[in-house]
């Protein structure tokens, strides 16, 4: 077994590593047959009969970008022959993508909150900001890691439990070799805290918060799916967009619209991507999670469906509560109150509340997600919901802490960075600016760097502000 396999989930492993994530050729459609038919057999179709010809299809496409552009009309056909086998009734009634499907399938209790002062809806805007990029920056090194060596790591550096940025420093150059950790920006775009400059670097999962904030800006409140995807082809660059974006992106530019763009050779439609572009929406909705989780349905049914939906509805309907209430356990029904309560996303996340109430630990319930989502299958690792379950645990198991939380969301492992962000947001919203240790903010110097056309310095000032002016009475 090599050195690095026992650090990295398996399927990051299995390219070299200037291609992981940001640099996948998300568009190869050949690399990518198996999760579609992964993502069709959730659906509840019936595909079975198709899943040795996918699997061979995408492994052997992983093996070279020439056997990759061969396989490309081949794979072409296997999309369209799952496409002519129906989802399950009842689950595609369970888990609709269309409003009013939605609407019909949630429950009728609303959460209702009154809006606070200005001045204490400023400085929850501005929490949730400065905490949003501070789980990012936290998250981002460790994005990939397997669980096992993670926890391994942070011993070893005594950081466990995280109460500190991880940085390039805590490791001699034996952990280096041990882990197979790579230092020095911009070599490495996934930076330790002492290699970040004097501003949080570029990282999708703020990229796409500063863009909605441009959206409401542009087109106001009742913008469309189509505005959205106006302003990911006109001012964010292509090649930042991962997964289901990108996806839509290319859907986009060659005029299709949704929902067509969410669906059309795109086999991350209920991965994560909705979910980490939430935020905004709740802001600007403070104590009305419904209005919050129906703008937020809007931007994702441009790239996603069903449980990929409602993750972004669910964090906004939370972070619209947040605004106005600090009771953790309050603010998770209220994001449950907007979702399809039938739908795996919502089973999921009341499995976890239930396993909670029950006196599991914090570290049986993280094991308990690992046996359930296999963290060395892309699919699983990008998906909704495992990521949203571990937002779900670092919040009930925060203590209502700024840093415990965003130590449980670390150590749970999957997708740190959009989870970080995610929890980090929710937990300065609840928090306050002044409720966030101020070590988590100082390092980054308040700045956030963006790809966002026009937007490519701004200050946490700047952002809160411009967030408030768009808030109605």
């Amino acid at each position: 077994m090599e050195k690095r396999d026992r650090c990295r989930c398996g399927w990051y492993l299995r390219r070299e590593k200037k291609y992981a994530m940001g640099n996948v050729p998300f568009e190869t459609y050949s690399t990518k047959i198996y999760a579609q038919w992964q993502q069709a057999r959730d659906e509840g179709r019936d595909v079975a009969g198709l899943e040795a010809a996918c699997r061979a299809v995408q492994t052997m496409a992983e093996n070279s970008s020439e056997d990759a552009r061969r396989l490309q009309s081949t794979a072409f056909s296997l999309y369209d022959a799952i496409q002519t086998i129906p989802p399950s009734p009842k689950q595609a009634e369970e888990e609709p993508s269309d409003y009013s499907g939605i609407l019909a399938q949630c429950t009728k209790k609303h959460f209702h909150g009154v809006l606070p002062e200005k001045s204490l809806v400023h400085e929850r805007v501005l929490g949730g900001w400065a905490g949003r990029v501070a789980g990012c920056l936290l998250g981002k090194p460790l994005e990939f890691w397997a669980l096992e060596p993670l926890r391994d790591m942070l011993q070893e550096i005594e950081n466990s439990p995280i109460s500190r940025y991880i940085a390039a420093a805590d490791f001699s150059r034996q952990m280096q070799e041990k882990y197979d950790i790579i230092v020095g920006s911009p070599l490495n775009k996934q930076p330790w805290i002492d290699e970040i400059g004097d501003n949080a670097p570029i990282d999708d999962d703020t990229n796409y918060t500063v863009l909605n904030l441009r959206l409401l800006e542009t087109f106001g409140r009742k913008f469309t799916p189509e505005d959205v995807l106006f302003t990911w082809t006109n001012w964010l660059p292509g090649a930042v967009c991962c997964t289901a974006e990108r996806i839509a992106y290319l859907n986009a530019l060659q005029g299709k619209r949704p929902p067509e763009t969410a669906v059309l050779h795109n086999p991350y439609r209920e991965w994560v991507g909705a979910q980490i572009r939430a935020e905004i929406f709740g802001w600007v909705n403070p104590g009305n999670p419904q209005a919050a989780a129906e703008m937020a349905f809007r931007d994702a049914c441009a790239s996603h469906v069903r449980n990929g939906i409602y993750g972004e509805m669910f964090i906004a309907a939370v972070i619209a509560a947040a605004m106005v209430c600090n009771d953790i356990s309050r603010l998770i029904s209220a994001g449950l109150s907007e979702i399809p309560e039938r739908s795996r996303l919502a089973k999921a996340i009341k499995d976890a509340i239930n396993d909670y109430h029950a006196g599991m630990s914090y570290d049986e319930a993280v094991d308990k997600l690992h046996r359930r989502y296999h963290e060395d299958d892309m699919f699983d690792w990008c998906h909704t919901i495992p990521n949203a379950v571990i937002v779900v645990l670092s919040l009930l198991y925060s203590e209502g802490r700024f840093d415990k939380a965003l130590d449980r969301c670390m150590r749970a492992g999957m997708d740190t960075d959009s989870n970080g962000a995610v929890v980090g947001a929710i937990m300065g919203t609840v928090l306050g600016f002044s409720g966030i240790p101020a070590y988590w903010t100082d390092c980054f110097h308040h700045k956030l760097a963006s790809s966002v056309d026009g937007n490519h310095l701004l200050t946490l000032d700047e952002l809160a502000q411009r967030t408030c002016a768009l808030i109605q009475p």
